[in-house]
């Protein structure tokens, strides 16, 4: 099959995704006591793909009281979704006192990585200059991705930390830090996609190829595992379910942080507990029970790493 072939199939792939989604927003209750203001450019001149959202709780005076932050990466694919497609999640967020921002990114075929990447530090960059004005706390900040949201937040950490990434990926660090992450059943790897089922792991090697651009400096710190060598990242959060399609990324994604030696912990589900229990299910279905038992296990590990920070 050629390459274009794939690309057709990947796309047909994502739009099937996306009806199914609105259907489900159709019918999904919506989270209460949050707001959210959208669609803000995050650069001069922006791509309707180069915007950001911001979510906040009700009832709170943004001019005298800064919220901790949350920083949201959707995933898609790497090819599909935009700032709203996690809005649902970012308002129950927003509700449980945080201020949350979420943004768009370019997407395949369009772009590669680079460019992905070069676009969420340009929001990131966005908030270091406006975020405190906004009720923003830069001082605590959770960084979340989910799906290959995951993988660009976990090169966003290793990047972060790292002078020579931030020369490869054409980005300038940013003048705060994250306290902690949480990678939702994060694809980690692209280049080991073909291991799967599929159509992503059908079509592995097209992905790839338009994820690295034909450079091999960007293909050989395209995955987590390349990436984080070397490389002291702050405490991490693993969340991720045994039904879950891309089950075999996590545990490989695991295996590298304990290869690493990296500071991190696990609410993982078990395949006893649903079958319901699938990918970034307490991203796309927050109200369920168990997506919200995990989103405040994550909210207590971000609070917790928070307070012993502050301590020192």
């Amino acid at each position: 099959m050629t390459d274009e072939r794939f690309v057709e199939q990947l796309t047909q792939h994502w739009q099937r995704v996306a009806k199914r989604d609105r259907q489900r927003e159709l019918t999904q209750p919506k989270p209460l006591g949050a707001l959210v203001q959208t669609d803000r450019p995050y650069i001069a001149q922006a791509s309707p793909l180069q915007k950001l959202n911001l979510y906040f709780p009700k009832n709170v005076n943004l001019n005298t009281e800064k919220l901790p932050t949350i920083i949201d990466i959707h995933g898609g694919g790497w090819m599909y979704g935009d700032c709203h497609l996690n809005d649902s999640y970012c308002l129950f967020l927003a509700s449980q006192g945080y201020a949350v921002m979420a943004m768009s990114y370019r997407l395949l075929p369009q772009v590669g990585l680079k460019e992905m990447i070069e676009d969420v530090f340009a929001s990131l960059h966005w908030l270091e200059l406006f975020g405190s004005q906004k009720g923003f706390d830069l001082t605590r900040v959770l960084l979340v991705g989910d799906s290959a949201g995951g993988h660009l937040a976990g090169l966003t950490l290793c990047i972060q930390r790292s002078p020579k990434l931030q020369l490869l990926y054409g980005v300038e660090a940013l003048d705060f830090d994250f306290d902690a992450a949480v990678i939702i059943c994060g694809v980690m790897e692209p280049q080991k996609l073909a291991l799967g089922n599929g159509i992503m792991s059908r079509a592995a090697k097209v992905q790839l190829k338009l994820l690295t651009r034909k450079n091999t400096a960007i293909a050989n710190a395209a995955g987590f595992s390349q990436a984080c060598r070397n490389i002291k990242l702050p405490p991490l959060m693993i969340i991720g379910s045994e039904e879950d399609s891309f089950w075999w990324q996590t545990r490989l994604f695991l295996r590298t942080l304990t290869a690493n030696k990296l500071d991190f912990q696990t609410k993982l589900w078990r395949r006893s507990r649903g079958k319901h229990l699938g990918h970034v299910f307490n991203v796309t279905h927050w109200e369920w029970s168990e997506s919200r038992e995990t989103n405040f296990a994550m909210l207590n590990f971000f609070k917790q790493i928070s307070a012993s920070k502050h301590k020192k």
